[in-house]
């Protein structure tokens, strides 16, 4: 455990980073996925719809047909996604203390280049469908990772830093 214990901010002095890292991005996933349902659901889109497409990246086009199931399977599959985007961002800024010093720049950075990293790249190589660029949407997407994924990121990030480190 001591080669992993610098990374997840884990001491035999002070309590892990782990939990403040899981509430993270638990939080920036309720919060994202808030966003796109704002988004969604005026256009006609079921609610239910947008966590069945996240667990569709895993089973195709039958978690559409998988009903609240597959709904709370791209759930906690986001969430867990999230959590290595945060966590991430906490291994970063361990490194780069720019990070911690400036989460609100720095988050919002982050979360712009989360965004093209899971959107743009991995939800493609793991789909092999070519994502489709709508501009209000991916605009939307952009502001919403900025601001409800990165900053929230970076604030946890500092939070977890505090409760491991105080002062």
């Amino acid at each position: 455990m001591p080669a992993i214990a610098p990374v997840l901010g884990h001491t035999r002095r002070h309590g892990p980073a782990v939990p403040w890292l899981l509430v993270g991005g638990y939080t920036a996933a309720v919060l994202d996925l808030s966003v796109a349902a704002a988004y969604w659901a005026p256009r006609g889109v079921a609610v239910g719809r947008i966590p069945q497409g996240i667990a569709s990246w895993l089973l195709g086009p039958a978690a559409f047909s998988g009903g609240i199931l597959t709904a709370v399977l791209g759930v906690l599959l986001y969430g867990q996604l999230l959590w290595g985007v945060a966590t991430l961002y906490d291994v970063l800024a361990r490194r780069h203390p720019l990070l911690s010093r400036r989460p609100l720049a720095c988050g919002a950075v982050y979360g712009v280049a989360a965004y093209v990293a899971i959107f743009q790249l991995l939800v493609p190589m793991l789909t092999g469908i070519r994502p489709v660029v709508a501009p209000f949407w991916t605009a939307t997407c952009l502001l919403a990772y900025a601001t409800v994924v990165g900053i929230p990121c970076a604030l946890f990030s500092r939070a977890a830093r505090a409760a491991t480190h105080p002062a």
